[in-house]
C-alpha cells in the first residue's frame, strides 16, 4: 500500500514540474549576442529595421497622449465609450468588481443598448475577481463578453499563457493602451501605498489600425470570427506629427518581438533613455546593451518601484540586478 502510494506521488509530482516546465518556457528563437548598429534613432535605417523586423511598420501621423495614473487614464477612456458611435473593442488582462468596473460596465451597457457593436474580451485568470454578475449585467445589455483562454484540462500547458493587453479602439479611431488594469487599486493619483502609479497612452491615426489588428488577433483565437467592416478598420487620416507603431507579441508567437523592440532601440539611442519598468530584471544581454549605451555617452534613467509594490519578490530580483 505504501509503495503504491509513494508511485502516486511520483506520478503527481511529475506532472506538476512536467506543466510548470511547460507552462514557463518560451517558445521560438532567443536573441543571445549583442546587438551592435551603426546608426541612431533618427536614421531611416532605424525606422526601417524596426518595421521590417517587428512586422507593422513605424508610421507618421499620430498624436500619442500621455496619461498619468487613474485620474488622467480612466476619465479619458470612459469619455472615449461614451463618444462611441459605432465599435467598441476592448481587452484587458485584469478586470475586477469594484467602483470603476462598475462604472466601466455601465458605460458599455449604455453604449451597446444605443446600437454600438462593443466587444469586451477578459483574460481567465486575470478577471478572477470580477463578480458574474457584473458580466451577466453586459450580456444582458448586449455586449458581446468572451473569457480568454479558460482552464481546460486539454490546455493545462498553456495556463501561464495569458492575454496581458491592454487595448480600447473607439470607432477605429481613438485607441488606448499602457499598463492600467480595469480595478480600485489604480484609482486617484498614486498618492498612497493603496493607489497605484501606472502610464497609459491615447493615440490618434493611422496606427490605430495596427492596435486594433492586435485585438483581433485574440478576438479571432477566441471567436474563432473576424471583424473587418469599416466601423473597425477604418481609413485613418493624419491627426498629429508622431511616429507610432503598435505591434503584438505572445508566448507562441513573436515572443521576443518585445525584448527585440528594447535592444535595437537601446543600441540605437544616441542621447538618452528614459525606462519606466514596475518589473526591472534585465537578462545579461540588456545588461550589456545598457552598459554599452552609457559608454558611448548615453544619458540613461531608470525608474522602478520604491518598497512599495505587489511583487516583493521580483523588487528584491531588481535591486539584485
Amino acid at each position: 500500500m505504501l509503495t503504491l502510494s509513494l508511485v502516486i506521488l511520483a506520478v503527481v509530482c511529475t506532472l506538476g514540474v512536467t506543466l510548470l516546465v511547460l507552462n514557463l518556457s518560451a517558445a521560438g528563437k532567443h536573441i543571445k549576442y549583442q546587438i551592435r548598429t551603426t546608426y541612431g534613432v533618427r536614421d531611416p535605417q532605424f525606422k526601417n529595421v524596426m518595421g521590417q523586423l517587428l512586422g507593422p511598420p513605424l508610421i507618421d501621423g499620430n498624436q500619442v497622449t500621455g496619461l498619468l495614473n487613474g485620474d488622467e487614464i480612466f476619465p479619458a477612456m470612459l469619455a472615449a465609450i461614451r463618444e462611441a458611435k459605432k465599435t467598441i473593442c476592448f481587452e484587458t488582462y485584469i478586470y475586477w468588481s469594484g467602483s470603476i468596473g462598475k462604472e466601466f460596465a455601465d458605460a458599455l451597457c449604455e453604449r451597446s443598448t444605443k446600437g454600438v457593436k462593443v466587444h469586451v474580451l477578459l483574460d481567465w485568470l486575470g478577471s478572477n475577481k470580477i463578480d458574474e454578475e457584473l458580466l451577466v449585467e453586459m450580456r444582458e445589455a448586449g455586449v458581446e463578453v468572451e473569457r480568454y483562454r479558460p482552464l481546460r484540462w486539454y490546455n493545462l500547458a498553456r495556463m501561464n499563457h495569458r492575454t496581458h493587453r491592454k487595448l480600447l479602439v473607439i470607432d477605429g479611431q481613438v485607441g488606448f493602451t499602457g499598463g492600467v488594469g480595469i480595478a480600485d487599486v489604480w484609482l486617484g493619483n498614486a498618492e498612497s501605498p493603496e493607489h497605484w502609479r501606472d502610464s497609459h497612452f491615447r493615440l490618434e491615426g493611422p496606427a490605430v489600425a495596427q492596435m486594433q489588428a492586435a485585438f483581433m488577433d485574440n478576438w479571432i483565437k477566441t471567436k474563432s470570427r473576424v471583424h473587418h467592416e469599416a466601423e473597425y478598420f477604418p481609413l485613418l487620416k493624419p491627426a498629429g506629427e508622431m511616429f507610432a507603431q503598435v505591434f503584438k507579441s505572445s508566448s507562441r508567437e513573436g515572443s521576443e518581438s518585445v525584448r527585440l523592440m528594447y535592444l535595437l532601440s537601446i543600441a540605437s539611442a544616441e542621447e538618452s533613455i528614459l525606462l519606466a519598468s514596475s518589473y526591472f530584471v534585465p537578462d545579461d544581454l540588456a545588461v550589456k546593451t545598457l552598459v554599452a549605451a552609457k559608454k558611448r555617452g548615453v544619458d540613461i534613467q531608470i525608474l522602478v518601484p520604491g518598497r512599495h509594490t505587489d511583487e516583493p519578490l521580483v523588487r528584491r530580483a531588481s535591486r539584485g540586478r
